[in-house]
């Protein structure tokens, strides 16, 4: 099966000769395509120092979405039946690749398959990724040992499919990335991977994980405050674009319930501005235009039934430690549940 390599990489010198070493070193034969995404520090020299790497420099920041778009294509162009996209700050193990690559020829139903991506300390950073009711996004098994994670994830416990994929270390059929379409590049970063993985689920193709590839992930969490703009936006972009408006109507009140909990969060976290701000993108006659057109293209894909999607949905927020406080473990989280166990089983559709 031939496979390339997408790094998007930005501002990533601190990272990338560690990634790119990595790919030499277990992946020698395997064509690596880096997309810069107008990096303003030394990226693009480090990039440089690797002649047999093929190095694409944009000339504007085209976000995660775009940036992978561009590598795949590229990679596809190049013959390319599979794309293993790879974190800037991230180190391939040994027999990752080889791993991750059968598995996908043995399993032709399988549009993607994830790694275990693990913390310098070992812990987990992602063994599959998680997504609540509502949208509200979480790296699976995060801050647990591998024990721990073999133990407590259900998708792991039960040998079932992970609810969806992670983008930092992921390998992607591309026959199947030409049939659903490839990253939403109005999400420009954040929730593209859940977007995608929901996607590939909707066209009839299976996710998995196998926790036997490993990959190092050197995770910082993003500093900037931008990122709940990201987040909070992309969030009901994605659940307005994917599910049906009986499904959005029926969940309505607890979203209206916990918007007004993240609203006071935010106030106490210091990112209400960017939240608020959020919300002006639902203002303008575009945003709309693009749900719905994203929304008619989806429904194109296959008839999976939202309750067949929402039977991969967490009832609580677990695993993003550094973000949840009081009001999540106490007050979301039990009402969240409580809620969750009387409409789940209200879905038809």
């Amino acid at each position: 099966m031939q496979t390339a390599i997408v790094i998007v990489s930005y501002n990533g010198q601190k990272w990338l000769e560690k990634c790119l070493k990595s790919c030499q070193t277990y992946a020698p034969q395997v064509p690596v395509y880096v997309i810069d995404n107008a990096s303003t520090d030394n990226s693009a020299v480090i990039v440089a120092g690797f002649p047999e790497i093929k190095l694409f420099k944009q000339e504007i920041n085209l976000g995660f979405a775009g940036g992978n778009n561009f590598g795949i294509k590229t990679a596809i162009n190049d013959g390319a039946e599979a794309v293993f996209l790879l974190n800037q700050d991230t180190e391939i193990t040994a027999g990752c690749l080889d791993l991750l690559v059968e598995y996908l020829k043995n399993n032709p139903v399988v549009g993607g398959v994830q790694p275990a991506i693990l913390l310098p300390d070992g812990r987990v950073n992602s063994i599959g990724n998680s997504f609540h009711y509502l949208g509200f996004a979480e790296s699976g098994g995060n801050g647990l040992t591998m024990e721990e994670a073999k133990l407590k994830v259900l998708w792991l416990k039960n040998n079932t499919e992970p609810p969806y994929l992670s983008g930092a270390a992921v390998l992607l059929r591309t026959k199947a990335l030409q049939q659903v379409g490839f990253f939403n590049q109005e999400l420009f970063m954040y929730h593209e991977d859940l977007e995608l993985s929901l996607r590939l689920r909707i066209a009839g193709w299976r996710l998995a994980v196998l926790p036997v590839a490993r990959v190092v992930h050197y995770y910082e969490s993003a500093r900037s405050r931008c990122k709940y703009y990201y987040m909070e936006r992309n969030r009901l972009i994605v659940w307005n674009e994917i599910f049906s408006w009986r499904t959005l109507l029926l969940l309505g009140p607890f979203f209206i319930i916990s918007e007004i909990m993240l609203l006071i969060i935010s106030i106490f976290k210091g990112w209400f501005l960017e939240k608020f701000k959020s919300y002006g993108y639902f203002m303008k006659p575009r945003s709309w235009s693009m749900i719905f057109q994203f929304k008619r293209q989806i429904k194109s894909l296959g008839n999976k039934r939202n309750v067949d999607l929402l039977a991969y949905a967490a009832d609580k927020i677990v695993y993003q430690a550094e973000e949840t406080g009081f009001l999540t473990k106490y007050l979301f989280n039990p009402l969240s549940a409580f809620v969750w166990r009387w409409l789940k089983p209200l879905f038809r559709w």
